[in-house]
């Protein structure tokens, strides 16, 4: 199978190279034109207007933007054909010059090409609407100007435009910026997700396609989001979309969606339903849209259950999305919108899983922990939120909530042993226990902030202020029995029948003020060598509250008796206050439409006040600590872009931070019941400080369609006085863990991506590579022996994603990742690799039906052991019906082969555990959808 992907994967690439090679066979075939574009009446070139090429029939061959100094060139025109070539600008009247590619004049040299003003009289020539065209600082994309099927979504159309890049991640980029924002009309589409949009409006309905840049401050310009605004047209901003479907398979396999959305100029509404046993699970009320949006006419890798998914899940969702703008064309500077979303999950989830995991604990002896356990869980998810935002020329105002409520039940059954290395059983823990729980939560986020740049007779020019409110209410009932048996020491053998009440709440407040740029305030318009200050406080507040009731059930009474030990109250507030001062220093420089620099260095001085009260029943609880550290921070910021070739973007940051102990940590109440885990505390801890170093480097190409971007991130981490495990291990595997103290903690990480985007005549490739590796080093003790822990773990991948016209899509993926441990007091050595190579591909055969298949090659492998291989091959088959593509029948087969496994391949500190678990296997459905569209009012028709 792994020779077929192979194979599979060399076809798809010499595709691609043929396609390649095709527009450069027969070089003596083709020729070129250029030119240089320019306003005589002002003396200068003009940039960034729109230059066609037709053949003489007006077929349009090509389209670009000419560059900053008015040039334009167009490569690989056929020989022996007239053209013209069509320039248009806003502020110019249309241009059109007729020139012809013969065998003898292969290349042809246009020269100045000057452009009048528009507000010269001349008779225009009024032909086919430009394709690309800027109008101020917006680059605008005509929809009218591409031809496609008439059922084509937005997407579709993306795909043809040059410059722009959907990759295979949903990732979109224009001239190799990632587009950060997605807007109809100026708004956020049901949530501003990009699938929303691009699914499910029709081409038809677009009239063009805007990109520009959004500036958050006008002083920083690493501070602006690439947005993407599609302009819909007239009467095309009131309609309907949703979809309404349901399916039935083998092994009483179903799935059922239907979902409704409307939109009018102001007002966007959804509401959403979807139940199923096939592991579609979606987390909250963006997901579950996202996975039933309709699809236009080209290829698409098709969304799948998630076959990796541990257990089995049976899943019911449901919700509502709504939102208002009280502004109907709102701007970054005016804006006035309410948002809200309401989810509802019920879940039902059945785990069976194996485990055994081999300790080292001590020079060359391991004991080996089994573990079998079946775990049940049934859940009622309630989840509102909502956000206001408001603009108004320098104010801006966000107010956010979000309120949940979470029940359910869950049911445990373990079973555990462990041996020694002659693999006799030394003791078993077997455990059963039921919980009932209830949770609820409610959070607040307020921000408010002022900013007024263009008066400069004001000397404070903004301030923000941040406040944040999270309450928390947790109530579980839970009762255990646990038997653990003894094999060495018959005396430790000890019988649990506990029941635990918990009732706990917390409330955390966080408010964070700051005054930026307060140079004008004491120094007015002085430069002051380009330096600037600003100052800030973050207040932090917690208060909680844990009421414990525990007892034990007495078999001579029958019936349960308090435990006056683990039956506790505990009152914990935590006051944390941290004062900064920020200075700061930039440099900038620009030319116009040639480059822009800036570079900027930032740093703080802060000082964090901490105080934490603890108040119980249990009087060695009673502890009060204060804390003082200082708490610098600095940054390096650097920002270039060279117009229409590339842009640059580096940043160093440096932070220092205090991590100070909890009660938990401090005097835990220790329970008896937890043979295998005993948790002890440690009065002596003392606060963690911690420095952390993070750097940023992002490249994009501007050059052309086949950009290359890439981005390097890397980050090292020092922790002093760090919290480390001192742990007991004896060989019937039960472990009093208490932490203490070490220096010594290092931790470090280097990650980064390559995207490389190749568009062709007829086809497209996008070469993915993405790698991480971080790096562990971690003291503790290990049965009194002091150790450093060395952990590697490194994950890697590289995609391949090529498509052919709106027939072919082939999508191939490697992964690869390794993990190591290493620690030094016993020698020891554990490692584990996990690969997964996989091929994913959509055809349409016709306009109607299509085939799609995807398969997975998965290996795993820990320690010296033999590999454990396994596939997952899927495969569907759609046929569309009616007019416009608005339902389509379905029969998908997965799991083919049946080989389909969960394994779990991983290391930690002194162990390596391998485990399984249960996972949705072989099954073939059926299912029937159909998605209501309209864009744009009802025609009425008229009563004769």
């Amino acid at each position: 199978m792994r020779k077929l992907l192979q194979l599979i994967t060399l076809i798809s690439l010499t595709v691609c190279i043929y396609n390649a090679q095709a527009q450069q066979a027969n070089p003596n075939n083709i020729g070129s034109v250029k030119g240089v574009l320019q306003d005589t009446a002002h003396n200068y070139t003009v940039k960034s207007a729109t230059v066609s090429v037709y053949r003489a029939d007006s077929t349009l061959l090509n389209y670009q933007l000419s560059n900053n100094y008015g040039e334009f060139s167009f490569r690989n025109l056929p020989l022996n054909n007239k053209y013209y070539i069509e320039v248009s600008h806003i502020s110019y009247t249309l241009l059109r010059q007729n020139f012809s590619l013969t065998g003898t004049q292969t290349a042809v040299d246009l020269k100045s090409l000057v452009l009048h003003p528009r507000e010269i009289a001349l008779n225009e020539v009024q032909i086919t609407i430009p394709p690309i065209q800027m109008n101020g600082d917006t680059l605008e994309f005509n929809a009218a100007a591409f031809k496609l099927d008439s059922n084509a979504v937005v997407e579709d159309l993306l795909r043809k435009i040059p410059n722009v890049t959907l990759w295979g991640d949903g990732q979109i980029t224009v001239n190799g910026r990632e587009v950060k924002s997605l807007l109809v009309n100026g708004k956020e589409f049901f949530g501003g997700d990009f699938k929303m949009a691009l699914q499910n409006i029709s081409k038809n309905a677009l009239q063009k396609v805007q990109v520009y840049n959004v500036k958050k401050d006008e002083t920083n310009p690493l501070d602006s989001t690439l947005t993407v605004n599609l302009k819909l047209k007239k009467g095309k901003d009131t309609g309907h979309f949703g979809k309404v479907g349901g399916g039935y398979g083998t092994t009483e396999r179903f799935e059922a969606d239907g979902n409704i959305n409307f939109f009018t100029p102001k007002l966007q509404l959804g509401i959403i339903a979807a139940g199923n046993n096939v592991n579609k699970i979606a987390g909250n009320i963006r997901d579950l849209t996202s996975n039933s949006t309709f699809k236009g006419v080209g290829t698409n890798v098709e969304y799948q259950p998630d076959f990796r998914a541990t257990g089995i899940n049976r899943t019911n969702t449901g919700g509502a999305t709504f939102s208002y703008n009280f502004i109907e064309k709102p701007t970054y500077q005016k804006k006035s919108a309410l948002t809200a979303n309401y989810f509802l999950q019920n879940k039902n989830n059945d785990i069976i899983s194996n485990a055994q995991t081999t300790t080292t604990i001590g020079a060359g002896t391991n004991i080996v922990d089994n573990t079998s356990s079946n775990n049940t869980t049934l859940s009622n998810n309630h989840n509102f939120d909502s956000k206001f935002e408001y603009a108004k020329l320098n104010h801006r105002l966000n107010i956010s909530q979000n309120l949940s409520v979470n029940t359910g039940e869950t049911n445990n059954r373990s079973l555990r042993s462990a041996a020694n290395p002659q693999n006799d059983t030394t003791s078993t823990n077997n455990t059963a226990g039921r919980n009932n729980y209830t949770n609820k939560s409610f959070g607040l986020n307020a921000d408010y902030g002022y900013s007024n740049y263009m008066n400069y007779k004001q000397k404070i020019k903004s301030f923000n202020v941040r406040y944040s409110l999270n309450v928390n209410d947790m109530d579980n009932e839970r009762t255990d029995l646990t038997t653990f048996r003894s094999f060495v020491n018959a005396a430790s053998n000890r019988d649990f029948n506990r029941r635990y009440y918990n009732d706990g709440s917390n409330i955390n407040q966080r408010l964070f003020a700051e005054l930026p740029q307060l140079k004008r305030l004491f120094f007015g318009d002085k430069r002051l060598g380009n330096f600037d200050f600003s100052i800030g406080n973050e207040l932090y507040l917690v208060n909680s509250n844990n009421s414990n009731d525990v007892a034990d059930f007495n078999n001579s009474r029958g019936d349960y008796i308090a435990n006056a030990y683990l039956s506790n109250n505990l009152r914990t507030n935590t006051l944390s206050e941290t004062p900064s001062f920020s200075l700061t220093r930039s440099f900038h420089k620009s030319l116009s439409n040639r480059f822009n620099r800036s570079l900027s260095f930032n740093v703080s001085a802060k000082q964090k006040f901490s105080y934490q009260d603890n108040r119980s029943d249990k009087s060695f609880q009673n502890i009060s600590r204060s804390y003082s550290n200082f708490v610098p921070a600095a940054s390096v910021n650097y920002y270039k872009n060279q117009y229409g070739e590339y842009s640059n973007q580096f940043s160093l940051n440096f932070n220092t931070d205090v991590r100070i102990p909890t009660i938990d940590q401090l005097a835990p109440l220790t329970d008896s019941a937890n043979v295998y885990m005993l948790q002890q505390g440690n009065i002596n801890l003392r606060e963690a400080k911690v420095r952390d170093i993070r750097i940023y480097l992002y490249h994009y190409d501007l050059r052309g369609k086949n950009t290359l971007n890439y981005n390097i991130n890397a980050s090292v981490n020092f922790i002093d006085n760090s919290f480390a495990d001192s742990m007991f291990i004896d060989n019937q595997n039960r472990r009093t863990i208490y932490l203490v103290n070490a220096d010594g903690y290092k931790s470090a990480s280097l990650g980064g991506n390559i995207k490389k985007a190749l568009k062709l005549k007829t086809s497209a490739l996008q070469i993915n590579l993405g790698s991480s590796v971080s790096f562990i080093k971690s003291p503790g003790y290990v049965n009194d022996a002091f150790s450093f822990s060395n952990n590697l773990n490194t994950n890697t991948y590289l995609s391949f994603n090529h498509t052919y016209k709106d027939k072919l899509s082939v999508e191939i993926r490697e992964n690869f990742s390794f993990y190591r441990g290493r620690q030094n007091a016993f020698n020891t050595n554990y490692n584990g690799t996990n690969t997964s190579s996989a091929l994913s591909g959509s055809y349409n055969i016709t306009k109607k039906f299509t085939l799609n298949s995807n398969i997975s090659l998965n290996s795993n492998r820990f320690a010296a052991s033999k590999s454990i291989n396994y596939n997952i091959w899927n495969a569907s088959a759609v046929y569309r019906l009616l007019k416009g593509n608005n339902a389509e029948f379905k029969f998908t087969a997965l799991d083919l082969l049946r080989q389909n496994n969960s394994i779990i391949n991983t290391g930690n500190v002194n162990s390596f555990t391998f485990a399984t678990r249960n996972v949705l296997q072989q099954y073939f459905i059926t299912t029937f959808s159909y998605y209501p569209r309209q864009f744009g009012k009802s025609a009425v028709k008229k009563q004769r």
